[in-house]
């Protein structure tokens, strides 16, 4: 029999804690907590959790925290690029917001038509690296590294127009879409007072946009609890329903 589960096992990593999910077979949890807050921090607890043959598995799939990734919106390039073109704009406007510090980071590009701008994610590549390196050495052959967004944007209408607030625990990020293009990205620490201040949020947002976005706002939230509209509700807001109950970083990888 083989050491190693042909069943997918899932990873969420968040600020000071790791999620383990395994749901085919039997179901079963893991989760691990740090003081620490940085990302290379959970690599050890992550490989204290698959030092244990219960959580070997071939496929995994790992869900990381928006407090790990940062997201871009270039210039419309005017036309098609070659792949490596849109690397390198998505890779220049990162330096341009962050400095010399996001040569150091792991580029994922999302294609958009021409008159738009790209999409762009990216996660430091040290610690990209550790993690692939740290997975392979514990059996992991079949491996997707996903910012959360990424997944959580499956559960979005494919009619979606408008805004969409993501918030977990301590981190919200903020997307606008029109006519099936994105059109803006921001991200930034919450407190427990976020729901209320999001109205402000969304207008501040749409001033720095030449063009306004659709009004509806769509609330995605994620191991915070449940959301309501704010109140008084002078708009479209709308709340999606949240798939799992579970607080932390377990709600990540449930999702």
């Amino acid at each position: 029999m083989s050491l190693w589960s042909a069943e997918t096992l899932r990873i969420a990593l968040a600020p000071g804690e790791v999620a383990l999910l395994r749901t085919s077979g039997k179901p079963a949890s893991r989760i691990l907590t740090t003081d620490e807050r940085s990302a290379a921090s959970l690599l050890l607890l992550l490989d204290e959790a698959l030092s244990d043959p219960a959580w070997h598995s071939r496929r995994v799939e790992v869900v990381l925290s928006q407090h790990f990734v940062r997201h871009v919106l270039t210039p419309s390039p005017g036309k098609t690029l070659s792949r490596v073109e849109e690397q390198a704009l998505v890779a220049a406007s990162l330096r341009e917001i962050y400095g010399e510090e996001a040569s150091h980071w792991r580029i994922q590009v999302m294609s958009q038509p021409p008159q738009h701008g790209l999409m762009g994610a990216a996660v430091d590549e040290s610690f990209a690296q550790q993690l692939d390196a740290l997975l392979a050495r514990h059996g992991c052959r079949d491996v997707t590294i996903n910012p959360l967004v990424s997944v959580a944007a499956r559960r979005l209408p494919k009619s979606f127009q408008g805004w969409w607030v993501l918030a977990e625990p301590g981190w919200l990020s903020l997307f606008g879409k029109a006519n099936g293009a994105w059109q803006h990205c921001a991200g930034q620490p919450i407190d427990d007072s976020w729901a209320a201040s999001l109205p402000e949020l969304i207008e501040r947002e749409a001033g720095l946009k030449p063009s306004p976005l659709p009004a509806s706002v769509w609330v995605q939230a994620l191991g915070i609890g449940a959301v309501s509209a704010p109140s008084p509700n002078n708009g479209d807001w709308r709340m999606l329903p949240q798939k799992s109950p579970s607080h932390g970083t377990l709600a990540l990888a449930e999702l």
